[in-house]
């Protein structure tokens, strides 16, 4: 009975991409996504309670977002003292990861078009996320005084999130093919420069 009811919430949670990616927030309530699931809508609300629940439980749950230990990753030479080093890595994982998530890139791009109470829930996901990682990194590092750590992390990122975005309708921005790895690698080397150049305390 419990292996039922898992599958059937991985069927509904399915759904929720699924729809997401095709049609955005305007046309997700309970009943397009019961049918999608092939589910009653009342095993949405049993196992979600109601739509913004099952929003917050996708944004957690459904393969969604990067969570930190898939940031962290299996590195293990990364200079502890090193708070660039650790953004550098965070920072291209980050990128790495937003490429291999089709839905995640629709979904981004559909909140840009309407924000709703149930984008602000995948939001707080994605913010949570921000949060222990900025945590972790002020353990494993300190930061300098003279700079706004959470700040640049955060114009890097919405830089990331643009260019990834933007490439379902150009491959090319300022002269950079991102149709080929080396466009990647440059963007990678970019963020690498950026990140050495800004935050290292020693600059």
């Amino acid at each position: 009975m419990a292996r039922d009811k898992e599958e059937t919430k991985a069927r509904i949670l399915a759904a929720v991409a699924k729809l997401l990616a095709e049609s955005g927030f305007k046309q997700l309530g309970v009943n397009a996504i019961a049918r999608e699931a092939g589910v009653d809508k009342v095993l949405i609300y049993r196992y979600f309670e109601n739509l913004p629940s099952l929003l917050q439980t996708f944004g957690k749950e459904g393969n969604y977002w990067i969570t930190l230990e898939e940031l962290v990753g299996k590195q293990t030479d990364v200079d502890t003292e090193s708070l660039a080093d650790w953004m550098v890595l965070f920072l291209t994982h980050f990128l790495n990861d937003l490429q291999k998530r089709p839905i995640t890139q629709e979904i981004l791009r559909w909140e840009l078009l309407e924000g709703n109470e149930l984008t602000h829930e995948l939001a707080t996901v994605r913010d949570r996320v921000a949060t222990e990682s900025l945590e972790f990194l002020h353990q494993k590092c300190s930061f300098p005084p003279d700079k706004d750590i959470p700040a640049i992390a955060a114009v890097l990122i919405a830089g990331i999130v643009y260019l990834v975005l933007r490439t379902k309708v150009s491959n090319t921005f300022l002269g950079i093919d991102f149709s080929s790895p080396t466009g990647w690698q440059r963007i990678e080397s970019a963020i690498e420069s950026l990140v050495q150049a800004t935050v290292d305390s020693n600059q």
